[in-house]
């Protein structure tokens, strides 16, 4: 199930800017809309909407972020193989990841993976592409998420 925009959606394309697989469609000051068959379930959207208008695919709230809280990729260089692979230098649409091989070569070292982290959003394809675990997203896709109703404790009756 994909994410939603919700009706108190302002129109002010951040989401759109964000979307790495263009997903959303919509005019600017309209309310905005997520096609289901091309979302990937990243949360990149949620992250920088203004308004905290966008539901994820459990119906939770997604919280915005101010830009140096934005979920950003790491490299964990001693998991990167260094093969070459570049599985996630492919997968990425923002151009966010490079081969660096400025580093020692030993054997059949090609490069350890790389992130611009300007251009980085958070999406998690390169997460989920590395078979090697050699990159994470932090903050992880939890702490992106808040309820729309905080849970009410129950008060002890006397």
């Amino acid at each position: 199930m994909a994410y939603k925009i919700l009706e108190w959606c302002i129109g002010c394309t951040a989401c759109t800017k964000r979307c790495p697989t263009e997903a959303i469609s919509g005019t600017r000051n309209s309310l905005h809309v997520i096609d289901p068959k091309k979302c990937i379930d990243c949360g990149a959207c949620g992250v920088v909407c203004p308004v905290e208008c966008i539901a994820d695919e459990e119906g939770d709230i997604c919280k915005g972020f101010p830009r140096r809280e934005w979920p950003r990729a790491y490299v964990i260089e001693e998991n990167c193989i260094g093969s070459g692979c570049e599985q996630c230098i492919n997968i990425c649409p923002f151009q966010a990841l490079y081969l660096d091989t400025s580093g020692e070569r030993v054997g059949d070292f090609y490069g350890v993976a790389t992130v611009i982290e300007r251009r980085c959003t958070g999406c998690r394809l390169c997460e989920d592409v590395c078979n090697w675990g050699a990159i994470y997203i932090d903050p992880p896709r939890e702490a992106l998420k808040k309820k729309l109703y905080e849970p009410i404790e129950a008060v002890p009756s006397s």
